[in-house]
């Protein structure tokens, strides 16, 4: 059994965002073993070399006390003010975009001769690479793809507190959303979706939560890997609950790497009347779907199969239900080719529909 949808209320949202605050946002984290602290950084075409809030920039306060550990990024060498961030995003003015991007890393340990460890999760077509500001002469660390963790010695964070972080792209593309909707219809919730760019997009998973639930994964839906065309996406929640449904998308690259598109609600109310759907597909073989809806709490819903002599051949339903709208299967694989009747009763309602089994 699953209970559907209902149709009367909807909200819309449309956006024109990348996954993530950046067009392309890469998370980054250093520790030295005390705690860790994110980091990120990327590329937007709306980016400047100093604090852009929009993005989720802000400068940060002076640097606590000595035996506290702190890293950020130094942006005043770019900005040419006084200014750090845990996040430094720069600018792109299209994409695909190739080339190099120096960002300064900038640290205090909680002890002497303390490493620190930067994790790091890369797309594709980008490389990281840890220098000293002396050309690589002591500190040079890298290129690193993909995901993992770099040290940066205790040796080193012992007399330098800056490194350059060099962040090399070639043709990177992001996943860009323009639009995700969702809509509450006859048929279910339909989501639907599209992109203006992808970069090593794999799938989108679809979630959804109530007031009562937590976000879970309720379908799937492939990706178009990279592409610099728009493309448009769709899914139908024919099992959303009465009340308010809340949907996002997380957007799965090759990698493993993810992150989440805003969240659109629906509200999806009772429905008004009784009514029996027709069955879809039809003809069909071997199965078919058969929906129905209730307007009140019923006891003793029958939903039967007959024969063309009157003959049960199926009972897919027989006990009480809420109100709500309802959707099952039937799978006639042991039923001959033929026409078959399908009728849902109640106490207040009875409705029959004819159906066409071809093998």
């Amino acid at each position: 059994m699953r209970k559907l949808f209902s149709t009367f209320s909807l909200m819309l949202l449309y956006v024109t965002i990348a996954f993530g605050q950046a067009f392309i946002d890469i998370p980054l984290s250093g520790t030295d073993g005390t705690y860790t602290l994110p980091l990120a950084v990327g590329l937007d075409p709306t980016a400047t070399n100093g604090i852009d809030l929009s993005l989720g920039e802000s400068d940060l306060p002076p640097f606590p006390p000595l035996g506290a550990f702190e890293i950020r990024f130094d942006l005043q060498p770019y900005a040419g003010e006084p200014l750090s961030s845990y996040k430094d995003y720069r600018n792109a003015a299209s994409f695909p975009f190739s080339g190099q991007i120096e960002h300064l890393l900038w640290w205090q340990t909680s002890g002497p001769d303390l490493p620190i460890d930067v994790q790091y999760d890369l797309p594709n077509g980008a490389a990281m690479t840890l220098r000293d500001q002396l050309g690589g002469v002591i500190l040079n660390l890298g290129p690193f793809t993909g995901s993992g963790t770099v040290t940066i010695p205790g040796s080193y964070t012992n007399v330098f507190a800056k490194c350059l972080l060099l962040m090399d792209y070639v043709n990177v593309i992001p996943v860009e959303l323009t639009s995700f909707t969702a809509i509450a219809k006859d048929e279910g919730v339909l989501l639907n979706w599209t992109t203006a760019t992808e970069i090593n997009n794999h799938i989108f998973e679809i979630e959804r939560k109530t007031e009562k639930t937590e976000f879970r994964t309720i379908g799937y839906v492939e990706g178009n890997g990279t592409t610099t065309e728009p493309r448009s996406y769709s899914f139908t929640d024919r099992n959303a609950e009465n009340g308010i449904n809340y949907y996002r998308l997380k957007q799965i690259d090759y990698n493993g790497t993810f992150s989440y598109s805003p969240i659109v609600e629906v509200d999806v109310a009772s429905p008004l009347t009784f009514n029996l759907s027709q069955n879809y597909p039809n003809p069909f073989n071997p199965s078919t779907t058969i929906e129905f809806s209730l307007p009140e709490d019923v006891s003793n819903v029958k939903l039967s199969i007959y024969n063309t002599l009157g003959i049960k051949v199926a009972e897919l339903v027989n006990t009480n239900l809420v109100a709500g709208q309802y959707s099952y299967q039937w799978d006639a694989s042991n039923v001959a080719t033929g026409t078959y009747f399908y009728e849902l009763r109640t106490d207040k309602f009875v409705s029959v529909k004819k159906m066409i089994l071809m093998k």
